[in-house]
């Protein structure tokens, strides 16, 4: 009989009230930036989220953001969220993006079950999940589904109490709707297979499942609204639901950009190999200057523009109402706004910085490889533009909104 459980950890209660809980917050990615940064390296060379970084995520309380205080976690709002999740983003994109990813499955795990299956899950501790939006197959059993299939790009599996393994069924109509099972991570297969360009540390592997029985319990919409209404995933729903704090890890690695170039600009000395003269220095010439100031204007309008649309998230929430589609356009294109500028941020630092930059160690280097492989992802890709001309022209309704 499968049993379901989660990792133990040790967190401390986090105050009740919104400014104390924020600064509470912020003030605990500082007393792990130690930690995250040494493990930021261990994840680049193990290809997955360090042993060292996910135990100083569960313990200082981070990865409970999500999860209402009932089942042990402590929910922060939108805003609030963005700036942990910027911090962290700052220390190493990776760590951020596989945070967000399990604490937002924690949040989804306590929303999309029913209370009493939810109570089980987050008995022992919090459970944190990881998930893949590719359909498997399903066959119908008694009292659930019998689930067989491979599933890719999940971040964080090797972190994760849970999967959430998608599939597509027929409904009473005969029309084909997608539908997810949870399982614990005892029921799948890890696959060794996460070997790509940038973003290593996120572990994204692939997870097989071959034949396993799901309880009905444990199946839900994966683009549904769950089964309680007072988190924040019920209120937005599960695409926007991400987007609130994906645009923080890159608008955090576009500052950490900035921050390395200014620090190097004064030693870097173009044709210093070369020439008999001593050549100026990066810092002194005007045109970069008039770059440097460029840069970091874009970066603090996006966050702006960020920290502007959050806010009406939290408003939102904080009323017990639903995104509509004009915020949901909002989040949709700041998120494809602040990939595009953090992509071009981390890659004009990286060509001023020189030589020095192609390096292995280089942190300007590992900044371009990983910002480009996060704006792969759909819902930080450009496609964003398409969707946010489509509402613009009139041409979409709540109806007629694709998913990126």
């Amino acid at each position: 009989m499968t049993t379901y459980a989660t990792t133990p950890a040790t967190t401390a209660a986090w105050p009740t009230e919104p400014a104390a809980r924020r600064a509470h917050a912020l003030a605990a990615v500082e007393e792990i930036r130690e930690e995250l940064t040494l493990g930021a390296a261990e994840s680049e060379e193990q290809r997955r989220l360090s042993d060292r970084s996910a135990a100083a995520l569960r313990s200082s309380g981070l990865l409970g953001i999500m999860t209402p205080d009932d089942l042990g976690g402590n929910v922060v709002g939108a805003v609030t969220a963005f700036e942990i999740i910027e911090k962290i983003g700052h220390i190493d994109p990776a760590t951020a993006w596989t945070a967000t990813i399990l604490l937002e499955g924690a949040g989804e795990l306590a929303t999309v079950v029913a209370p009493d299956t939810a109570r089980k899950l987050f008995a022992g501790n919090l459970a944190l999940k990881a998930a893949s939006l590719k359909p498997g197959s399903a066959e119908r059993a008694e009292g659930g589904y019998r689930v067989t299939g491979r599933w890719d790009f999940v971040s964080g599996l090797h972190h994760a109490d849970y999967v959430g393994a998608t599939f597509l069924v027929d409904d009473a109509e005969g029309r084909p709707v997608r539908r997810a099972a949870v399982l614990p991570k005892a029921d799948i297969q890890v696959l060794d297979d996460w070997r790509v360009l940038g973003m290593r540390g996120t572990g994204s592997s692939s997870f097989a499942v071959e034949g396993v029985h799901v309880p009905d319990e444990m199946i839900y919409d994966p683009m549904g609204y769950g089964q309680r209404e007072d988190t924040p995933l019920a209120r937005l729903g599960m695409v926007p639901y991400v987007l609130q704090m994906h645009p923080g890890m890159v608008l955090g690695a576009a500052r950490r950009a900035l921050d390395e170039i200014i620090d190097a600009a004064p030693r870097i000395r173009r044709g210093s190999r070369i020439n008999l003269s001593r050549p100026p220095a990066l810092s002194e010439l005007t045109w970069f200057q008039r770059e440097l100031g460029e840069l970091d204007a874009r970066v603090r309008s996006v966050r702006s523009l960020s920290m502007e649309t959050l806010a009406e998230v939290d408003r939102v929430i904080g009323r017990g109402e639903r995104a509509e589609l004009p915020l949901l356009d909002r989040m949709q294109t700041t998120a494809s706004l602040a990939a595009k500028t953090a992509v071009e941020v981390v890659t004009r630092a990286f060509r001023h910085a020189g030589a020095a930059a192609i390096l292995e160690t280089s942190v300007l280097g590992k900044l371009v490889r990983d910002l480009n492989t996060i704006s792969a992802h759909g819902v930080m890709s450009e496609a964003g533009f398409e969707s946010h001309a489509e509402f613009v022209l009139g041409l979409q309704t709540p109806e007629t909104r694709r998913m990126v």
